[in-house]
């Protein structure tokens, strides 16, 4: 009897354990809105880009990032078509905090709306859902148009881009102000999500 019940306890513990080492890989979900409009056609690699949080977040390592909160970012890639397909990959590093101090982070954009309040408003065939709370280490997201007129988004929480926003419909942009519903984790999340295939 002593002898199941030690298998029982070590069975729990390891349990737990890999529910740690998972939670401590995923990222916590939050609202931003993006500061500054972006278009395709005349955006370069390297341009800065910020989005401010809409609420407070605390990451899986114990991080405070209070409401405004920037996320500081760049264009990581444009490809313009001319007319035809085009894409623009992001990227966020780090947040800025109203100090000025900067943290550095891995950020993953799981889904992006035009600039409403858009929970529970239908977009076309898209009814905006919350921000999922916690995002899954191996997440992969993408949007159809529809939310964003002509504009698909995709993302994958082990890829170094945030998302890659593109429209086979030509050049497009994407409004200040526009809803990013973001998953965000310590810069660690990213190494160990890349370490873990």
């Amino acid at each position: 009897m002593r002898l199941i019940s030690l298998k029982s306890l070590a069975l729990g513990v390891a349990i737990a354990s890999l529910s740690l080492a998972a939670s401590a890989q995923s990222l916590v979900g939050v609202n931003a809105k993006l500061d500054r409009t972006l278009d395709s056609k005349s955006a370069a690699n390297g341009q800065a880009v910020v989005a401010k949080l809409d609420g407070a977040v605390t990451t899986s390592d114990g991080t405070k990032l209070p409401k405004g909160t920037e996320l500081i970012g760049k264009v990581a890639d444009v490809k313009n078509g001319n007319g035809s397909a085009v894409s623009l990959s992001l990227v966020f590093t780090s947040a800025k905090l109203k100090d000025g101090r900067e943290i550095p982070i891995k950020a993953t954009i799981v889904s992006a709306y035009p600039r409403i309040d858009p929970v529970g408003t239908g977009l076309g065939d898209v009814t905006v859902q919350p921000v999922p709370a916690h995002v899954s280490p191996q997440g992969v997201f993408q949007q159809e148009p529809g939310a964003l007129a002509h504009v698909t988004m995709t993302s994958a929480v082990k890829d170094h881009n945030s998302a890659t926003f593109s429209s086979d419909k030509g050049n497009f942009k994407l409004q200040a102000g526009t809803n990013l519903q973001v998953g965000i984790g310590p810069a660690s999340a990213a190494s160990t999500t890349s370490a873990a295939e």
